[in-house]
C-alpha cells in the first residue's frame, strides 16, 4: 500500500511551523522539568504508562512511512529476520527460559548483527557501520549492562537524526543547533543538580523524598543508571533522563508525523495505517489501556513494554546507519519512488 503523493517538499514543515515546535518543546520541558522536580519516579511510571506504547506505534509508523519504499527487498528480509530473532530473545529472557546472563548478551550481539547488516548496504562510511556492529558486540561480551544502559540514554536522541535525515542540507545544521536545546541544554542544567536546587532553595522540596507510582518504588531507575548508585547521587541524572524521554515522547508523538504529512512519507509503506485522526484515537485508547495494566501489575506491564521498547529502539541502528551511508537510494522495484532521486540524508 502506498502513500499519497506529498503536496510539499520535506524541508518546508520547519520552516512554515518553527513556532509549532519551538511551543511543543517549550512546554514540554516546562512540565517535565517540574515533574521530575516534583515526583521523579512517579514521572517516569506515568510517563511510560500514558506514552510508552503510543509513542512506539507513532515511531514505528514514522519508520514504515519514511524508510520503508526506499529500501530493497533483501535489506528489509535480513533486518526483520534479526529484529524477529532479538524479539524471540528478549520474550526468551523476560520470562525465563533463558537465563538473564545469557538473554541480554544474545540480545547486544543480535544488535551487533543488525549494524553489521546495516554496513552491507551502506555506499559509503561502511567502516563506521562495522566499527559501531564491533562495538555493541564487545559491549555484549565484557560490559553488557553498561553497553544497555547507554544506548537507553543514546535512545532519546534519535530524533534528531529522524529531523536530519527529512530536511535538506542547507536546513540540518540550523534546525539541529536548536533542537540540541530541548534535547542537550535542558537536560544537561537538569544533570547538574540546577532543578534539585531550584526546588529545595524556593520550594524546600527533597526529590529523594518524593514517592513512586503502582507499587514501582525504585526499580525505575534500574532503566538508565546502575542499581549500586547512591539515591542522592542517581536522582539528578535519572531525573535528565526522564527529561530527555519527554522531549522524545513529544518529538516522536506530535512533530514527526507533521514531517509525514507534509512530505517525509515515501511511497511503498508496508502496512495499512490508518487517517491521522484514527490514528491517534487509537493511540489514546492504547495509552488508556497501557495505563490500566501498569495499575494492576507494574512488573507484568513493564515487562510487556520492554519487547515493544526493544523492537522499536534496535529497529533505528540499521535505520540511521543507512541513511547516512546512502543505503536507503534502493527504492524497491515497483514503486514510485523508484525512479526519484534519493532521499537527503545526513553527513
Amino acid at each position: 500500500m502506498t502513500t499519497a503523493t506529498p503536496d510539499f517538499a520535506p524541508d518546508q514543515p520547519l520552516a512554515r511551523e518553527p513556532a509549532v515546535w519551538a511551543a511543543a518543546f517549550g512546554l514540554a520541558a516546562l512540565a517535565g522539568c517540574a515533574a521530575v522536580a516534583v515526583a521523579p519516579l512517579a514521572a517516569y511510571v506515568w510517563l511510560i504508562a500514558l506514552f510508552g506504547i503510543p509513542h512506539v506505534v507513532a515511531e514505528m509508523r514514522y519508520c514504515d512511512e519514511r524508510f520503508s519504499g526506499r529500501s530493497s527487498r533483501l535489506a528489509l528480509g535480513l533486518i526483520g529476520a534479526i529484529l524477529l530473532s532479538l524479539a524471540t530473545v528478549r520474550v526468551l529472557g523476560t520470562y525465563g527460559v533463558l537465563s538473564g546472563s545469557l538473554s541480554g548478551p544474545l540480545e547486544l550481539i543480535l544488535g551487533g548483527m543488525l549494524a553489521f547488516a546495516a554496513a552491507f548496504f551502506m555506499r559509503r562510511f561502511k567502516l563506521l557501520g562495522f566499527a559501531i556492529a564491533a562495538l555493541v558486540a564487545f559491549g555484549a561480551l565484557y560490559y553488557p549492562l553498561a553497553t544497555f544502559l547507554i544506548w537507553a540514554w543514546l535512545h532519546n536522541l534519535t530524533p534528531l537524526g529522524f529531523v536530519a535525515d527529512a530536511l535538506p542540507r542547507h536546513k540540518r545544521l540550523p534546525a539541529i543547533a536548536l533542537l540540541c536545546i530541548p534535547f542537550f541544554v535542558v537536560p544537561a542544567f537538569v544533570a547538574l543538580g540546577g532543578l534539585d536546587w531550584i526546588a529545595l532553595t524556593l520550594f524546600s522540596h527533597d526529590a529523594t523524598q518524593a514517592g513512586s507510582a503502582f507499587g514501582a518504588g525504585l526499580r525505575p531507575l534500574q532503566s538508565f543508571l546502575p542499581s549500586r548508585m547512591a539515591l542522592d547521587d542517581a536522582i539528578p541524572l535519572f531525573q535528565a533522563a526522564v527529561v530527555s524521554q519527554v522531549m522524545h515522547y513529544v518529538a516522536v508523538i506530535a512533530l514527526m508525523p507533521r514531517l509525514l504529512k507534509h512530505g517525509a512519507a515515501r511511497d511503498g509503506r508496508l502496512a495499512p495505517w490508518p487517517s491521522w485522526p484514527v490514528f491517534y484515537g487509537l493511540l489514546a485508547v492504547a495509552g488508556l489501556a497501557s495505563t490500566a495494566f501498569y495499575a494492576i501489575d507494574f512488573g507484568e506491564a513493564r515487562s510487556a513494554y520492554a519487547l515493544a521498547a526493544a523492537l522499536h529502539s534496535w529497529i533505528e541502528l540499521p535505520i540511521f546507519l543507512m541513511a547516512l551511508g546512502g543505503g536507503f537510494s534502493l527504492a524497491r522495484p515497483g514503486s514510485r519512488t523508484s525512479q526519484s532521486l534519493p532521499a537527503p540524508t545526513p553527513h
